[in-house]
């Protein structure tokens, strides 16, 4: 069960105040994959942009995830954060490697534990900022709380591109 939570509690944690940039991702039209990871100059696939989803992009660099793989690329999954370079031709990239933990922060790609549960403001999907992991957070429920975190929990850090406005969003396995 996802469960909004206030952002006051996490406030000091996030490091209010801070700025950053969103950039609209360009049109991507085919991704090409290398059939091994030892050799990305050798045999290829081409995956339509209907088999994949961009998370993120910055300069030539681009994050995605695949929900749909030929049977000929055997050296990731589907779902796995790959990490792919732009191309002569701007439509289209090439998959280099599985992205690292470090990257999918830097990029800020939230990992969902149940699911996308983006908010949204101004009549409009809110922007990621930052996500906080803890998976033994509160381990003890407070006096009188009606409901509590159990296991892992993950909360999600949002604003708006127009009013500015913050929301948080918790998730637990």
């Amino acid at each position: 069960m996802a469960l909004a939570v206030p952002l006051s509690r996490f406030t000091s944690l996030v490091g209010g105040g801070s700025a950053f940039f969103v950039r609209c991702y360009s049109r991507i039209v085919k991704a090409i994959i290398p059939i091994s990871s030892d050799d990305l100059g050798g045999q290829t696939v081409t995956a339509d942009a209907d088999t994949f989803e961009v998370l993120a992009e910055r300069d030539k660099v681009v994050l995605i995830e695949f929900f749909d793989l030929s049977d000929e690329v055997g050296w990731f999954d589907t779902f796995e954060l790959m990490y792919c370079q732009r191309q002569h031709d701007p439509d289209t990239i090439k998959v280099i490697r599985k992205a690292t933990e470090e990257e999918r922060k830097l990029f800020r790609v939230p990992l969902w534990i149940q699911g996308d549960d983006v908010p949204g403001c101004c009549g409009r999907p809110m922007f990621f900022v930052g996500q906080i992991d803890d998976d033994n957070i509160c381990m003890e429920r407070p006096k009188d709380a009606k409901m509590w975190w159990h296991d892992k929990a993950s909360f999600y850090v949002f604003t708006c591109s127009l009013c500015l406005d913050i929301k948080a969003v918790g998730q637990q396995m």
